[in-house]
């Protein structure tokens, strides 16, 4: 049984616990934004089995066309925690996990869609090109 003098205490009204240990790890990073003013920037990196790619086309149902680092093209699914929330575009920069023991080098799902400046820092540091 758990000691209730170790328990978090709940937290007051109109306040919300903070998740530290879910917040996803990633790089930091510092740019020079519209202003003139410096910005940090948080990049999230690819977790093991996860493959960075660039979109190539949109095929429509949910479906889209991404050209991998590892040198293959896969179909790749967005599910549908992403489907209404996160818009993809051509020559996105995208994580995708591929279906590793069937169709491993044809099909994957989409993780991540990486902004702009994101993608910049990614190509600066070697993790892809950008053509």
């Amino acid at each position: 049984m758990k000691n209730l003098s170790q328990r978090k205490p709940k937290p007051k009204k109109g306040q919300k616990r903070s998740y530290r240990s879910r917040q996803e790890q990633g790089t930091s990073f510092q740019i020079t934004g519209a202003d003139g003013q410096p910005e940090h920037i948080r990049v999230r990196l690819p977790k093991e089995g996860e493959v960075l790619g660039i979109v190539t086309q949109i095929l429509g149902a949910d479906r889209i066309k991404v050209r991998c680092t590892d040198g293959k093209t896969r179909t790749v699914r967005i599910p549908g925690k992403h489907r209404k929330r996160l818009w993809i575009r051509q020559n996105d920069v995208v994580s995708v996990m591929p279906w590793y023991g069937l169709q491993e080098d044809t099909r994957a799902d989409l993780v991540y869609r990486y902004n702009r400046n994101q993608a910049n820092w990614l190509e600066d540091k070697g993790y892809i090109s950008l053509d």
